[in-house]
C-alpha cells in the first residue's frame, strides 16, 4: 500500500511539473489595441481619441494564435444634442479576432470582425456585421 501511495505521489508530482514547465513555455498572444499590444483586450476601438465607437465588456471563449473568438457588446455614440451628453445605442455581438504577425517577437492579431448576436442589423446600420483592421500607431 505504502508503495503504491508513494508512486502515485511520485506520477503527481512529474505530471505537475510537467504541465507547469508546459504552460510556461506558452507564448501569449496579443491584438493591437490603440497602439499598444494587449493580451485579451476586454474593449476595442477604431478611434482611440474618444471611443465613440468600440466593443466593450468583452469575453474570450477562445484565445489562440491564429484566431480568438468571443461575446461583447458594441456600442455607438449618437452624439445628440452632442458627443459629451449623446445617447448611447448597444447590440450584443460576437467578436473575431484573426490576421495573426509577429511584431518584436510577439505574434499579435491584427484584424477584429463581428456581428451581431441576433442576426439585427448592428445600430445606424443596414447590415448586422462590421469590422476593421487594429493597427500599431506610433504613439
Amino acid at each position: 500500500m505504502i508503495i503504491l501511495l508513494a508512486l502515485v505521489t511520485v506520477i503527481g508530482l512529474s505530471w505537475g511539473m510537467y504541465t507547469y514547465v508546459s504552460n510556461a513555455k506558452i507564448e501569449h498572444v496579443y491584438a493591437y489595441n490603440c497602439g499598444l499590444m494587449d493580451y485579451k483586450p476586454t474593449a476595442l476601438t477604431p478611434f482611440c481619441a474618444d471611443f465613440g465607437v468600440g466593443i466593450a465588456h468583452i469575453k474570450w471563449d477562445v484565445w489562440s494564435a491564429a484566431k480568438a473568438t468571443g461575446v461583447g457588446q458594441y456600442g455607438m455614440n449618437l452624439c445628440e444634442p452632442s458627443c459629451a451628453a449623446g445617447k448611447w445605442v448597444y447590440a450584443d455581438v460576437n467578436v473575431t479576432l484573426t490576421k495573426s504577425l509577429l511584431d518584436k517577437g510577439k505574434k499579435v492579431l491584427t484584424r477584429v470582425d463581428f456581428g451581431t448576436v441576433n442576426g439585427k442589423n448592428l445600430p445606424l446600420s443596414n447590415k448586422s456585421t462590421n469590422g476593421w483592421d487594429l493597427e500599431r500607431k506610433p504613439l
